[in-house]
């Protein structure tokens, strides 16, 4: 989780956390508001910008004093900037804060969501070994189990 403290217009960035690009509904942000003014705000919001992409800039509702990061902010590496508004900035009164850089670092994911050839999971691994096993206990059996049935099957027709 992201953690911030604002006192007057300064946003102050408290946790170590690092960003990972590609994250999806997982990453949230809690802003510590130590001023009246903010506490008792009707409305705050965070906005998350990425400047180095364009389009890519949202402003989310906090409930309470936390939020989610939306994750299109995290679709790939680079820089992410916080700042928070509350009031009405259209209006009488508009409080905004600096913005503090946030770095998204790379993922490990390549080419897409799923790789283009995946390690074989345990699933597989065991179903190639039972496969193996079969192969070798058939390799060891002189007499095949459909030769067996027509032993049988001849010897039920006998005694009828």
């Amino acid at each position: 989780m992201l953690k911030f403290r604002i006192v007057g217009q300064e946003l102050k960035r408290l946790d170590v956390t690092k960003v990972v690009s590609d994250t999806r509904n997982y990453l949230m942000a809690e802003f510590n508001l130590i001023d009246e003014e903010w506490r008792h705000a009707p409305v705050i919001t965070a906005t998350f910008d990425r400047t180095d992409k364009e389009n890519c800039c949202y402003s989310i509702v906090l409930k309470g004093k936390i939020c989610p990061v939306p994750w299109e902010v995290l679709t790939d590496e680079g820089i992410m900037e916080v700042s928070l508004q509350c009031g009405n900035c259209s209006g009488e009164k508009c409080i905004t804060t600096n913005t503090v850089a946030v770095r998204v670092h790379s993922c490990g994911k390549k080419c897409g969501l799923i790789p283009t050839q995946a390690s074989p999971g345990l699933y597989q691994q065991l179903v190639e070994r039972v496969e193996k096993t079969e192969e070798e206990l058939r390799s060891m059996i002189p007499i095949t189990i459909e030769e067996i049935s027509e032993i049988f099957s001849d010897r039920i027709n006998k005694e009828e």
